[in-house]
This record gives C-alpha cells, structure tokens and sequence, in this order.
C-alpha cells in the first residue's frame, strides 16, 4: 500500500490513529509502579509489570521507583542526656510500599520529596532516643538496642507516607570540633574521679579485712593459750598424782629425794652453813648406815 498516494484527509485520520495509540499506551517495567492522574486526581494504580492503557491527552502517567532505596542524611548535631553535644550521621534503606498514599501525603511527590520528610523524621527520632542516653551508652552494647529502637519510630511515622522503612543505621558518631577538647577533658576528670572513688573503697575495704584478720587473729592466739594452760595444768597435776603414788609407796625414799633435792638448791659453789651437828638437816650423812 503506497500511502502517498492515500488522500489527505485518510493520511491525516491515520497520523491521527498513530498518534491517540502511542498516547494511549505506556509501560510499567519490574522496577517500577505507576499512577494514571486525570486532572491531577488519581484514576488507577498499576504495581505490576506490563502494558497499561490510559485516556490520552486526558490522563498522565507518573511512575514511582519499586526497588529499595537508600538515603545518607546530612549530618546533625544532638544534645545526649549527660549534656554532651554529638554530631550523627545516619543511613537509611527504604522503598515507597503504597504509590497512591505516598502521592497524597507527601509534596512533592518524589524522591526528592520522600528524602525531606525522612530527613525530618529520623532527625526527630534521634534526636527524642539519643537526647535521653548519656553518651557512654552509646559506645555500649546497647548501641544496637538504641538503633533498633530508632528504627521502629521512623518506621510507625513513615508507614502512613506509604513508605517502607528497611533499615536505619548511624553510621558516624563524634564530637562537634570546637567542644572536643572540653568534652575530652571533661571525660578524663570524671574518670580520674572515678578511679579515687575505687581506689578509696579499696583502701577501705582492705582496712577492714586487716582488722578483722588482726582480730581473728589474737581471738585464736588466745584460744590457743588458754587450750595450752589447761594443758599444762591437766599435764602439772597428772605428774604430782603419778609422783605422789610412787612416793607413797616407799616414805623413807621420799624423805631423802626431798632432802637431796634441799641440798641440791641450798648448798651451792663457795656455800657456807653453820649448824649444830644434830641439826635435821645434816640428819643424813650423821646417820650410820645399816649393816
């Protein structure tokens, strides 16, 4: 068919077919999910792939990215619960879940415009979250605790924007420059104070140990002394009962042990006595002895 040849009026109604047919039809590729605006208000939502129709140069087209997002907040400055100033840097990982709650609530209805209010979102949470922490708890365990705790509060807010909330990180702590050197020194001071706090308890808790170990100690030397007096005493009295026994056996015997022994203590070296030669106590050497 030559359409040269074809009159006007038929080559102007085909021009014109062409043209209402590639108005008419759009695509949605797997990436994406589109919306069919008529007058600015909403028609049909397609979230799946394929060839879509709209009425055209009636209705429009707008097309929303389906795949995860990612958005690196400017970094903003926060006041912990002990006083100290932070500059934060946190990531975020989202995806628009509902194109049509998302083109209502959100201007302008882009990424640009979703990136603003997640910005003034996470902003609001960690700055609510890390306002009641002091700064010590963030460079604890519990750091994954306070994150997971940002994230859910992101994610209630931005549920009704339409968006999908897949991770919120901080990816960058640290101190404003002109306050580091205080903050720093700050820091030292309290841990110095600290440190004199556990040593004092120390020193005082080792005194008490002292004391109670010099007082256990006398308890049991004493204890120890008055076992060994019984003792001795138990020992003293089991010696005089077995000397008194032997000596009661044979008196004469005893009489002149006891006398050696009075000799033995009052007649020392270079001793001199003066006794008549019936004294008692030279009884001994005047006695004859037996036959």
């Amino acid at each position: 068919m030559n359409i040269s040849k074809l009159p006007a009026f038929a080559l102007g109604l085909l021009v014109f077919l062409m043209v209402m047919i590639s108005t008419s039809v759009f695509t949605v590729d797997q990436t994406s999910q589109a919306i069919v605006l008529q007058f600015g208000e909403w028609r049909k939502v397609h979230t799946t792939p394929g060839l879509k129709f709209k009425i055209p140069f009636i209705q429009e087209v707008t097309f929303y990215d389906k795949r995860v997002l990612d958005y690196d907040l400017p970094p903003i400055q926060i006041t912990t619960g002990d006083q100290k100033r932070l500059v934060v840097d946190t990531y975020t990982r989202y995806r628009i879940s509902d194109p049509l709650l998302f083109f209502r609530t959100i201007k302008p209805a882009s990424e640009m415009g979703a990136q603003m209010r997640l910005e003034a979102l996470i902003s609001s949470s960690v700055r609510n979250v890390l306002g009641k922490i002091p700064l010590r708890t963030m460079l604890s365990a519990e750091r994954s605790g306070i994150m997971h705790q940002i994230e859910q509060e992101v994610r209630s807010m931005a549920t009704p924007l339409g968006l999908e909330i897949i991770d919120v990180r901080i990816i960058r702590t640290e101190l404003p420059i002109e306050n580091r050197n205080a903050v720093f020194a700050r820091m030292n001071a309290e841990l110095g104070r600290f440190a004199m706090e556990n040593r004092a308890k120390g020193a005082e808790a080792a005194q008490g140990i002292r004391a109670d170990a010099d007082k256990e100690s006398v308890i049991l030397i004493a204890q120890a002394e008055q076992q060994a007096q019984i003792f001795r005493g138990q020992g003293d009295a089991e010696a005089i009962k077995l000397a008194a026994e032997a000596f009661g056996k044979d008196v004469s015997f005893y009489n002149f042990y006891r006398t050696m022994e009075t000799y033995r203590e009052a007649l020392g070296e270079d001793t001199n006595l003066v006794l008549s030669t019936d004294s008692d106590l030279l009884g001994f050497f005047s006695t004859a002895p037996k036959p």
